[in-house]
């Protein structure tokens, strides 16, 4: 008898028990590390900051964005930008620009150098999908802003290999490999902290359960982008 997969099983303790298992790949893309796409496409990153604008270059890639979450990624300081080729919309992404990248399915705030970047849902036209534009993406994101290259940083489902193979074919490489096993959403037993180049400070670092009550959830809650 042919075994049930590995995502089944997930899924049913998921339904039946609210316990979810989050298993997550931390990549970065030094700063000389950017391979060219291979059809040569040539994209132009836009910066928008306004809500009706984010609005259509969503829409643009055939995505929608709830106006609960883009409020709150406003609000805490993510910018977005809208890819074109050709001044047709190609893609989409939010990057945090400095400051920290919140990963709530292990509750770290992962701080990152004044000009560094962290992607944030890559969102790719249909029509563009399959032509290996996220390499085009990340080369653009190392040269954003005509300043010197820049280290990108990316999470990853680590089930996800499509967009793994694509980070992969973009140059990033490894930097962990992180679980966390999460009971109803408010109890959770995770990784132990990766080694990190700047002071985590946010929520519990260090202890391996954590239990999301009172200030904690409330913290939770606020980072949430």
């Amino acid at each position: 008898m042919k075994p049930r997969s590995s995502f089944f099983s997930a899924a049913l303790m998921h339904r039946l028990f609210q316990i979810h298992l989050h298993d997550i790949a931390i990549l970065t893309l030094p700063a000389g590390n950017v391979f060219t796409p291979p059809d040569g496409s040539v994209l132009t990153a836009h910066d928008v900051s306004d809500s009706a604008g984010i609005v259509a270059a969503h829409a643009g890639v055939e995505h929608r964005i709830p106006e609960k979450r883009m409020q709150q990624r406003l609000r805490n300081g993510l910018r977005f930008i809208r890819f074109d080729v050709g001044g047709v919309p190609a893609a989409t992404t939010w990057l945090v620009h400095g400051g920290s990248r919140y990963i709530d399915e292990l509750n770290w705030l992962l701080p990152i150098g004044v000009d560094e970047l962290w992607i944030r849902d890559v969102f790719v036209a249909p029509s563009w999908r399959g032509k290996r534009l996220f390499t085009g993406i990340a080369a653009a994101l190392v040269g954003l802003d005509g300043g010197p290259p820049r280290r990108v940083w990316s999470d990853v489902d680590w089930v996800d290999s499509a967009s793994m193979r694509a980070h992969t074919a973009a140059g990033f490489q490894g930097v962990a490999r992180v679980r966390a096993l999460d009971f109803r959403g408010r109890l959770r037993l995770r990784s132990a902290l990766p080694p990190w180049p700047l002071p985590i400070t946010e929520i519990d670092t260090v202890s391996r359960w954590i239990w999301l009550c009172g200030e904690k959830s409330r913290r939770h809650q606020e980072l949430l982008a």
